[in-house]
């Protein structure tokens, strides 16, 4: 019989509005909240973090990057000790599941700052756990499968030794060995058997996840959703680029391309290591109309996108199910995107927007020569996006995906307890 309220712990590294796995999580919440389920966040103390009365059982909060950037023994060891097992992570996960007795764990990002060290406690108490996967952390230790601009995929099976010889995160000896270390002691058959049910929001996150060593019937894919949002489209004179300024988002690509097109304006909101380097590109083009405006709150990446003829995703590696071509369909825009990962899931060619081949800078410059002279067709492609966003990426279906695997997976559980229950009275 199905429960009716169900209490929910769901983690995530961050909780506030930085990525899109924080986005996620966040909306997660608020929608299984609204459903009359009770909602436990679990994460790292943050000073941006959502408030909630249970910040109490938040793991401490550490910055890698700065712990790193003088390399000291006991710096060294602390990074270590937090970011491949969080021994106080698991103790402050027991003591929450001792409190609150939850039904099921759902864990998002929980990597490096949590570490899957925090599964040791549902498995304590046979606590069914569900996993959305963001990234691809279970077969990358650098998350991308990416190396030197290029898909690199020698990890994948395990062999995590490469991650370290190329030194693949953050360019760093110490970094790379960290996270290939992490890779190894959990690998993907390990967790497997502390989590019922991987989640992958594309199709083709979750074909990489069973082709290396997770089995079907532990992997499904639900895309990730949007609440639908009212439209208010102007202006339509210039091209968005919105995310991260890295390496493997190709927006060096994008202003190569902008550049080659003779006209428009490029609007680039965002930040991250890559920003100096690329306001120094676009210096190079002069006669182009490029603005960067540096990191936006979602309130005035909704207004950008309101007024831009269409937003761009040149990414370079495999993106898994990007919220930003969620965002701009949702809104009505079309989106321009390169043909990788799952974004194809989300993008249909020529009808929700238009897709091209990574890393092809003419293919991306005809594109967007196709949108800025055929308006009427940019419109269209706009409007087939938002009908798709409303009718396949909608709370009300997500959240029935979403309950359908948390009641399979307590029902599973109480029937492993049961057999092994009665195998434990047979052998007596």
């Amino acid at each position: 019989m199905k429960k009716q309220k169900l209490t929910v712990i769901v983690a995530n590294k961050f909780l506030y509005p930085r990525g899109g796995d924080c986005l996620y999580t966040l909306r997660l919440m608020e929608l299984l909240s609204q459903k009359g389920h009770d909602v436990i966040p679990f994460g790292m103390h943050h000073p941006q973090n959502i408030k909630t009365k249970y910040g109490e059982y938040f793991v401490p909060y550490i910055d890698f990057r700065e712990e790193l950037k003088s390399f000291r023994p006991q710096n060294a060891l602390k990074v270590i000790s937090r970011a491949i097992v969080n021994t106080r992570a698991a103790e402050l996960m027991e003591q929450l599941i001792e409190d609150v007795r939850p039904d099921v764990i759902h864990l998002n990002n929980i990597h490096h700052q949590l570490t899957p060290a925090i599964l040791s406690a549902p498995q304590k108490y046979r606590i069914p756990v569900v996993w959305t996967l963001h990234d691809y952390i279970l077969n990358c230790p650098d998350n991308t499968f990416l190396r030197q601009g290029k898909i690199c995929t020698k990890c994948a099976d395990g062999n995590n030794i490469h991650a370290v010889i190329h030194r693949c995160k953050k360019g760093s000896l110490g970094a790379s060995l960290i996270a290939a270390l992490e890779s190894t002691y959990f690998c993907p058959r390990k967790l497997a058997q502390a989590v019922k049910m991987f989640i992958s929001p594309s199709k083709f996150l979750g074909n990489i996840l069973i082709k290396h060593r997770l089995a079907a019937n532990q992997v499904i894919s639900i895309p990730n959703f949007l609440p639908i949002m009212e439209i208010s489209s102007t202006g339509e004179d210039y091209f968005l680029y919105f995310g991260r300024l890295s390496e493997e988002k190709g927006v060096d690509l994008l202003i190569k391309a902008f550049a080659a097109i003779g006209g428009g304006k490029l609007v680039i909101a965002g930040d991250g290591p890559e920003r100096t380097r690329l306001e120094s590109l676009a210096e190079h083009y002069s006669s182009a109309e490029i603005k960067f405006i540096g990191h936006q709150s979602p309130a005035k990446i909704n207004e950008l996108l309101a007024g831009c003829l269409a937003s761009i995703v040149p990414s370079i590696w495999w993106e898994n199910f990007p919220y930003s071509v969620m965002e701009a369909m949702a809104l009505g825009k079309p989106v321009i995107a390169s043909r990788t990962g799952g974004i194809p899931e989300q993008v249909e060619h020529g009808r929700t927007g238009l897709i091209f081949t990574p890393g092809r800078i003419d293919e991306l410059a005809e594109c967007m020569k196709k949108v800025m002279h055929d308006r009427n067709t940019a419109r269209e492609m706009g409007q087939q996006g938002r009908l798709k966003v409303i009718t396949e990426y909608n709370a009300e279906t997500h959240y029935k995906n979403i309950l359908n695997i948390y009641q399979e997976v307590i029902d599973n559980n109480s029937i492993d307890f049961k057999h092994e229950a009665r195998e434990l009275v047979t052998a007596n």
